[in-house]
């Protein structure tokens, strides 16, 4: 079941960096049908929830990649390190670099069953103009 679990987070690391709208549906080879995803600002349950999000960031995006960077692995459990780079359709001009990690959880079936996606939202948040003057505030207070 190990070399199967390092063979499952090795299938998942190529997925995201070949992932393309035309690839999404893939993930459901990978996943579990109840899989949670979570990141700062989604929480969705079930595969067809986490079809539909990929989708989205897709319909909502402009030159969406990921580039796997590293992973690690202890049990069913896994952290992958990763970079996200788009652009907004609504605005394009600006290409957006996120790092992040996200902490996997297996299934013993080696499918993915939890997945928490751990980035720092503040830089999208600045770019909203009401919200990004808070987060600026709220930033600046606790730097002080």
């Amino acid at each position: 079941m190990e070399n199967d679990l390092d063979a499952r987070l090795i299938q998942y690391a190529e997925f995201l960096d070949q992932l393309t709208e035309e690839t999404v549906e893939e993930c459901r080879e990978l996943s579990s049908p109840n899989v949670r995803f979570r990141d700062p600002l989604t929480d969705v349950k079930g595969i067809d929830a986490v079809v539909a999000y990929l989708h989205k960031l897709f319909a909502d995006s402009d030159d969406l990649q990921f580039e796997h960077k590293g992973h690690a692995r202890h049990g069913r459990q896994a952290f992958a390190h990763w970079r996200m780079t788009f652009r907004f359709k609504k605005n394009p001009k600006k290409l957006w670099e996120l790092d992040g990690v996200s902490k996997i959880v297996f299934d013993d079936a080696g499918k993915i069953e939890d997945q928490i996606d751990y980035w720092d939202s503040s830089p999208l948040l600045e770019g909203f103009p009401v919200l990004g003057k808070i987060v600026t505030l709220i930033k600046n207070l606790v730097a002080r």
